[in-house]
């Protein structure tokens, strides 16, 4: 699977998803990865992406629950970080 096929295959709300989109355009990886993962922003993509898809996953839970404590925020800048690693993947297959 193409990491463009990953992302079509989030099922998240629309306005989550065209936020996330939107925020790519202002995002810079250099400062907003390491506000979002600290210390653990590494230079390998994929490690990238299983720490920002737990916290994902974590949001989403929050979201779907009704969490008092979810922050819509902080989920539309980790699904842009999210985002910014899946297409910095190489063009080869992902597994």
């Amino acid at each position: 699977m193409y990491p463009t096929e990953i992302f079509q295959k989030i099922l998240r709300p629309k306005i989550l998803m065209q936020a996330a989109k939107i925020g790519l355009q202002s995002y810079r990886r250099e400062t907003d990865l390491k506000k979002i993962l600290g210390a653990r922003a590494l230079s390998d993509h994929n490690q990238n992406i299983t720490h920002l898809s737990d916290r994902e996953i974590e949001l989403e839970e929050a979201r779907k629950s009704g969490n008092a404590a979810y922050d819509m925020n902080k989920h539309i800048q980790i699904m842009t970080a999210l985002l910014q690693e899946l297409y910095l993947l190489p063009k080869a297959r992902v597994t």
